[in-house]
Formats: structure tokens, sequence, C-alpha cells
């Protein structure tokens, strides 16, 4: 009579009872890191408020409209920690508080917003601006009393000069 060969290799160095563990195993690793890289950088376009979004679409386009009736148009230069602002205008205007604003495409964490000092010296425009991250910013140029808006975008990723003009 023969008996039933019994195996003396331990299971965990047999092939099938890893092969029924791994499949489960696997999707569960996956299922948390997954998890985890969505709660760790949420995605920062969506708006809450979207009505009110909405809204202001026509008040963008009415101070894009009164922008380009007083012929304004900018130019930005970043050097050095710095960015310089040439503002052109077909009418004469007085020297106002101003700020310009640099918007990550997709991260609003990123997004700067420098209120601009006057040199007399040089008739431009200037503030200190921290390093910005590889991107193709947006730009926006308004007074302090939001009455007109300059838009622009930097063309390439290294860019250092943009050009802004009226925009809706």
């Amino acid at each position: 009579m023969r008996y039933p060969r019994e195996d003396t290799v331990p299971w965990y160095r047999q092939f099938w009872p890893w092969f029924l563990i791994a499949p489960p195993l696997a999707g569960i690793v996956l299922g948390v890191l997954l998890v985890t890289a969505a709660t760790y950088d949420p995605d920062g376009m969506v708006v809450s408020d979207y009505s009110r979004e909405g809204r202001g679409i026509n008040q963008s386009i009415e101070r894009a409209q009164f922008a380009f009736s007083l012929g304004l148009a900018a130019d930005v230069r970043i050097e050095d920690g710095k960015v310089w602002l040439d503002l052109r205008s077909s009418v004469p205007m007085p020297q106002q508080k101003m700020k310009l604003v640099f918007m990550h495409p997709t991260r609003d964490q990123y997004d700067q917003e420098l209120p601009l000092s006057y040199d007399v010296g040089r008739q431009l425009y200037y503030a200190d601006l921290e390093e910005l991250e590889v991107a193709l910013w947006h730009v926006h140029l308004e007074p302090e009393d939001g009455s007109w808006r300059l838009r622009g975008r930097m063309t390439e990723f290294d860019a250092r000069e943009i050009s802004m003009e009226p925009s809706a």
C-alpha cells in the first residue's frame, strides 16, 4: 500500500498561494495609493460658487471694454527677482495704485498678487516677485478700484517678457 505524498516545503515557498494572494493585495495597495494621491493635492480649478462667477463675466467684459477705450496696454519684464511694468495709454492717466496677479494655470496655491509701486526715475511700476514655478502663467493687471483690467499670458515656460492687452 502506498501512502499519498506529503509536501515538506512550507506554504509560503509554493507558487499557488502567492498566485491567489497577489491580485487582491495589489488592488489594496493601488487603492491606497490612489486615495492618497487624490487627497494630497486636490484640484484647485473647481469653483464653489459658479453662479457668482457666471455673473462676473459681464463685469469682466465691461472692464475690458473700458481698458480698450482708454487705449491701455502694458509690457511686463521679469528680471532678478523683480517685475517691471510699462503701462501705456492713449489718454493721460494719473499714477494710481495697481496690483499685478500671476495665476498658475492649474494650482491656485502658487498664485501671487503683487501690489505695484511707481519708480519716478524709470517711469515704470515695479514689485518684488517670488520665484515662479515652471508654467504658462496667466497675468492680470488692474487698478485698486477695479475699473479696468489687462490680461496677458506667458507664451513660453521660461518667458521673461509678457505683453498685456484688454481682453475679456
